[in-house]
């Protein structure tokens, strides 16, 4: 068994043996899908053309008051043609990343806390401009507060498989009823990332503040199971030296905004 199999299933077991779901649990089931403009991830546009975004994710409570949370999401290019993008060409109708994630939760008072493994998988990834990238696996945890009707927090992220690095980011959110089943959520955070964690995602070694990243999604609560959402992101790359990297090498943007419109039915 390769070391990075091994150490999947032992984080998973880890997992395991501290979610213990109470008999008559019931767990919550949704089902989304998220048409984008383009795909960004930590900054780095993966496909500058419209993509299709579905996700599943199942959460349920633990017998500690705690809860568990199981989620796959992937992304399908739209398109044969991704454009100025770290995704290679030709794959239109196809998953060009799919993730999967494992997380228990649980809260403290006015502090929730969240930890576990995201996996990810490239099924062209020997295709990728810069070298291989295959699948990886890291994990997380992220911490978020309740204070004066915002949520500050901060996520940790460690590669322990192909990159064994860490991306770190902080952010600030806030949720603000418009009345009439309508909400606007506004985000802004500042990721960070770690020589090797830089090098493998942007192909650059080099340690520094990565993408300030703000979004505003409008959400519409249709009827008590779906939520209908649209939105506006956008990203900039922070560090100068990742800054003039992504301009005069890689010739991609390093500002991309991209807008969403997403639908989510709870099962």
């Amino acid at each position: 068994m390769r070391p990075r199999h091994l150490a999947s299933l032992c984080a998973l077991a880890v997992l395991a043996s501290g979610c213990i779901l109470p008999e008559d649990a019931r767990p919550n089931v949704e089902l989304g899908a998220t048409l984008a403009s383009k795909f960004v991830h930590r900054g780095q546009t993966m496909v500058d053309k419209p993509v299709l975004q579905p996700s599943l994710e199942v959460t349920a409570p633990t017998v500690d008051g705690g809860g568990v949370r199981v989620a796959a999401e992937a992304n399908m290019d739209l398109r044969n043609d991704t454009g100025s993008a770290w995704f290679p060409d030709g794959h239109a109708g196809r998953f060009s990343q799919i993730e999967f994630i494992g997380s228990y939760q649980r809260r403290f008072g006015e502090l929730a806390v969240e930890a576990g493994l995201h996996n990810y998988n490239l099924p062209n990834g020997l295709e990728f401009p810069l070298g291989e990238r295959g699948a990886t696996s890291e994990v997380f945890v992220r911490v978020s507060a309740d204070v004066l009707e915002t949520q500050p927090y901060f996520s940790w992220h460690y590669d322990f498989d192909e990159v064994r690095g860490a991306y770190y980011r902080g952010g600030i959110s806030e949720e603000f009823d418009l009345g009439k089943g309508f909400f606007l959520l506004l985000d802004g955070s500042l990721g960070y990332a770690s020589s090797a964690q830089s090098a493998w995602m942007y192909g650059i070694d080099v340690s520094g503040f990565a993408d300030l990243r703000g979004s505003a999604e409008v959400s519409y609560q249709y009827d008590r199971r779906t939520v209908l959402s649209c939105g506006v992101h956008g990203s900039t790359m922070v560090d100068s030296e990742l800054r003039r990297w992504f301009v005069n090498d890689l010739q991609f943007d390093a500002d991309p905004i991209w807008f969403t419109l997403a639908v989510v039915w709870q099962l």
